[in-house]
């Protein structure tokens, strides 16, 4: 017969110390947001939902801007060792720099997805800013574009980076046999690393992550004053893109 395996008392208390952390979280956001019930709907303060994602935007950015140094460092690193050195320690610098490289284009994706959200927010809130507070407005304003154009930059040098490491060079606008070939510059290990995440990614998507996202916009229309039709439109048209894409695919490994 089959035993359950059991937790070990260190694992017990980092599971419920997880519990707690996560319970802080879910209430100071929720202070933050000044999430309560007018009558019978949810209001939450958009301001502070700014706020709290343009804080985010520049750890984020400083995370990015870390790794990219780390990458740099860790590259020129590998290049100054010798030949005749031990394989072990030329393949942990190597590694490092791949490593650095690959977070600090994760940070910059995760840091322009949030820009984009502080410029859409400015937008929003740029007729009753004007009206009631045009100053503050405009000095927040200031952050966001300073922190858009800083996001061109570091576009950049990102690009530029991954030419230098990746020893290999694509135009500013890639196309998508450009892209392909580019993938293909990868070592064995890293490309075939990059299939199962690819493969994992869009299953999530498609099975777990739009659905609770159709779930959450149901209950946000349903309980707050929030208009999610838009929203809604954007994640069908998502689903249904990553479905019809699946085509080709079936066409090209299964024709006769």
């Amino acid at each position: 017969m089959n035993k359950t395996k059991q937790l070990t008392t260190k694992q017990r208390i980092l599971f419920y110390l997880g519990l707690v952390a996560i319970s802080t979280l879910v209430g100071g956001i929720t202070g933050v947001l000044g999430l309560g019930f007018d009558g019978k709907i949810l209001k939450f303060n958009f301001d502070s939902l700014v706020f709290l994602v343009r804080g985010l935007a520049i750890i984020s950015v400083l995370l990015n801007l870390w790794f990219i140094y780390q990458a740099n460092h860790y590259y020129n690193r590998n290049e100054q060792l010798d030949d005749n050195l031990d394989e072990e320690v030329s393949y942990d610098t190597y590694r490092k720099t791949f490593k650095n490289l690959e977070f600090a284009n994760i940070f910059y994706n995760i840091s322009s997805a949030l820009v984009l959200f502080l410029l859409l927010g400015c937008l929003l809130k740029f007729h009753d800013a004007i009206v009631s507070e045009g100053h503050m407005f405009w000095k927040i304003q200031i952050v966001d574009i300073a922190l858009f154009i800083l996001m061109v930059v570091l576009q950049i040098i990102i690009f530029k980076l991954n030419q230098k490491i990746r020893r290999y060079k694509i135009s500013t606008f890639p196309t998508i046999a450009e892209v392909k070939e580019f993938l293909y510059s990868y070592d064995e290990g890293e490309l075939q690393a990059n299939y199962e995440q690819s493969f994992l990614i869009v299953f999530n998507l498609n099975y777990r992550i739009i659905p609770a996202i159709y779930v959450i916009l149901y209950l946000l229309a349903f309980f707050t004053s929030l208009n999610v039709v838009s929203g809604i439109i954007v994640v069908v048209a998502l689903h249904i893109y990553i479905n019809l894409a699946n085509i080709r695919f079936v066409n090209k490994y299964f024709r006769k």
